[in-house]
């Protein structure tokens, strides 16, 4: 088991990446000094795969298993966790256990946030971008029908347990949206990360459970090490939104239904690594690295029947937007650019090229 801590200003958290690690999770939650038989709330596709046998080992009431899927990560969601939470008898002093992807672990973190001015709370993330992005840094929330997480709050849980054997039961599409994440956070801090999947991944027996825990481990690492010098994302933090500017974008374009969330933020990093290329600040070597690696995620919902005057009206309620418009990242050659303005003509031109790469199958 690999142990990982991100600090923030409720304390540090403690993430444990490795198979089996959901078996300890009773030695883990008193190590992180939370409750024995914290509530668990769940999804109707976790559920019955880990989320209800999670609860009766630790001797918790069955959990609460919500309906999945990005387009009901919704107010009413975390009113039904708060509401389940005062039926028994959660107090300040309780917590809560989200196991699931990073729709689940959102929503879950949120109403931790709010039930009773905020409680503690653990993830147990079953996804692989629930493992590498959305269960750790401390960004809980709900979406808007205008946007993605227009509704927040920073609330990082006291403990992530971040069990490599759940992966086996994903699709390969589930896996390869995960993908997208570790791509993301590899050009920001590990180039070396592209290099553990260099071929096309169909499912989790493409790599050994080794190599799983060591691109989950690597990916959060570098994210712990962001997170924990900017925790509120005044500025350093913004670099893990590289892609996810028109990754958001599209996502409420189409609400929230045909794009799995690391397939859009695949779209946001080709469009991003065109308009870097364009504007000089990424040779054309580094943009065939970091292309070539999206296209090893394999076929992508298409863009190209997505009107781009529909995609960029969805910017102007972007969460990170200022009075001088949406701060963008672009990569570069060693790194990212942050707090980049972005020009209508060149998102116009970006769409135009990553659909017709799409169309073009390339």
């Amino acid at each position: 088991m690999e142990r990982i801590t991100v600090h923030g200003e409720r304390g540090p958290s403690m993430v444990v990446v490795g198979e089996g690690a959901l078996a300890r999770l009773p030695a883990l939650l008193d190590e992180a000094d939370l409750p024995p038989a914290p509530p668990v709330v769940t999804d109707t596709n976790v559920g019955p795969l880990w989320a209800r046998e999670t609860a009766r080992r630790l001797g918790a009431p069955p959990p609460l298993e919500l309906v999945p899927g990005e387009e009901n990560k919704q107010w009413s969601q975390a009113e039904a966790i708060c509401r389940r939470l005062l039926g028994l008898g959660v107090h300040r002093g309780g917590a809560l256990l989200a196991v699931g992807g990073g729709v689940l672990t959102d929503t879950a973190g949120f109403a931790a946030a709010v039930y009773q001015r905020g409680i503690d709370w653990a993830a147990a993330p079953t996804t692989l971008l629930g493992m590498v992005d959305a269960s750790v840094g401390g960004k809980t929330g709900v979406n808007l029908s205008e946007g993605k997480n227009l509704v927040g709050v920073f609330w990082a849980p006291r403990l992530v347990v971040a069990d490599i054997a759940v992966l086996a039961t994903l699709p390969g599409r589930e896996l390869r949206a995960g993908l997208a994440e570790v791509i993301k956070t590899a050009w920001i801090g590990d180039r070396e990360l592209l290099d553990l999947f260099p071929t096309p991944v169909s499912g989790f027996g493409d790599l050994p459970p080794g190599a799983w825990a060591g691109i989950v481990a690597r990916a959060i690492r570098v994210k712990a090490s962001i997170v924990t010098r900017d925790e509120r994302e005044a500025g350093l933090r913004q670099v893990l939104n590289l892609g996810h500017t028109l990754g958001h974008a599209l996502e409420a374009a189409t609400g929230y239904t045909r794009f799995l969330h690391g397939e859009a933020v695949a779209w946001g990093l080709l469009a991003v690594a065109w308009i870097a290329r364009w504007r000089g600040v990424l040779s054309p070597e580094a943009h065939g690295r970091l292309t070539s690696a999206v296209g090893r995620l394999g076929p992508l919902p298409p863009v190209d029947d997505l009107g781009p005057e529909r995609i960029v009206e969805h910017l102007t309620v972007d969460k990170k937007r200022t009075e001088r418009g949406v701060p963008w990242i672009l990569p570069s050659d060693d790194g990212v650019l942050e707090g980049q303005d972005v020009s209508r003509p060149e998102v116009f031109r970006a769409l135009a090229t990553i659909s017709r790469s799409g169309r073009d199958g390339g």
